[in-house]
């Protein structure tokens, strides 16, 4: 069940969606339906934003003028945009309920995509209260009917169950990564962090290790609120850098970093692993991936400071463990997780026509 049967019409539905970015989150949606358009089959995407936005390089989009939060909210809409679709494919977390509601009414297939899951790391993200708040809404949203959930990772589909969300019929399509983008700079300068400063993806580790390593540059890349209040701790020896709406920016900090540091406490996924090894970066990290270098623990400043200390004094070592780096990040392609998706698509409309 691939291209030899018809072209597919898919709706996509994301709270975000470019020239709008908030993470990881977006590449994934955008890289989907890129590759899906590339093999034949039609797809819009259901977003926020900017009404007058109908495309993104080529994408079609519809967007609403709200919020992420009041996306929940409209299922009607969504309705509207599904009526032609065969499948709808709704991302974690605003676009989950919506669709839903919106498949059961028109009788489509609707398919779960699990871009986030944090379980209870939310109480550290937002507190005891808001925390349980949050938590309490995900198992909600991944608790929805959909007819078949998508996880990035088996330690994501590990989670999925251990909290009571995972379902018989849930599967893992591990992503991809942009082949031809990537690239080892001659000169690796630094150890980097890259991503959204917050407790989640562990920068306050990576302030602790900075801070007892002076003698070694650091790079941080980030965004999001707490921006500036990072910027204020950091100790001398970090080069803080804002973010911006540049690919360009992003891959230039992957392909000048010796080190990449990623202390995360809980993923999906995490692309950007992937994304540093094929830039020639030796790992320290939490991340259950494969990768050559350090594997430390959560929280764990003494184990990754005395992880970084050791390869930032052995370059050769570095280079040896970014070359094989660079062979493991081979492994993620999108044109695979494609073809396994069309397959999904193909076997959750089957089963919905064998029901009627």
């Amino acid at each position: 069940m691939t291209t030899s049967r018809r072209p597919l019409k898919v709706l996509l539905v994301h709270e975000l969606f470019p020239p709008d970015f908030a993470g990881g989150g977006e590449y994934v949606v955008t890289e989907i339906t890129r590759n899906l358009q590339a093999i034949g089959h039609e797809v819009t995407v259901a977003t926020t934003g900017d009404p007058s936005i109908t495309q993104y390089q080529g994408m079609p989009t519809n967007r609403l003028p709200v919020s992420r939060y009041r996306l929940n909210l409209a299922w009607r809409q969504i309705g509207e945009w599904a009526k032609d679709a065969d499948v709808i494919h709704a991302f974690t977390y605003h676009a989950m309920y919506p669709s839903v509601r919106a498949g059961k009414a028109l009788g489509k297939p609707v398919v779960g995509g699990v871009l986030g899951l944090f379980g209870d790391v939310w109480l550290e993200m937002r507190g005891p209260l808001a925390g349980r708040l949050w938590r309490g809404l995900e198992r909600r949203l991944l608790g929805l009917p959909f007819d078949v959930k998508l996880h990035l990772s088996d330690f994501s589909l590990a989670l999925a169950r251990q909290i009571g969300v995972g379902c018989p019929g849930d599967q893992v399509l591990v992503p991809g990564i942009s082949h031809g983008q990537y690239y080892a700079a001659a000169d690796k300068s630094y150890v980097l962090f890259t991503g959204k400063l917050d407790v989640r993806k562990g920068i306050k580790l990576v302030l602790d290790v900075a801070r007892r390593l002076r003698d070694v540059p650091f790079r941080i890349v980030g965004w999001g609120d707490a921006y500036d209040e990072v910027a204020a701790i950091a100790s001398p020896n970090v080069q803080m850098e804002r973010r911006v709406d540049s690919r360009n920016q992003y891959l230039d900090a992957l392909a000048r970093a010796r080190i990449f540091l990623f202390p995360t406490k809980v993923e999906t996924f995490g692309l950007v692993l992937p994304e540093a090894m094929a830039s020639g970066c030796a790992v320290v990290s939490t991340s259950p991936l494969p990768f050559e270098g350090v594997r430390i623990d959560q929280g764990d400043v003494d184990g990754a400071s005395a992880a970084v200390r050791a390869l930032w004094d052995d370059p050769a070592l570095c280079a040896r463990l970014a070359r094989a780096n660079q062979e493991i990040a081979r492994q993620y392609d999108w044109q695979q997780y494609v073809a396994l998706l069309e397959q999904v698509y193909w076997r959750v409309i089957d089963a919905r026509a064998a029901r009627i």
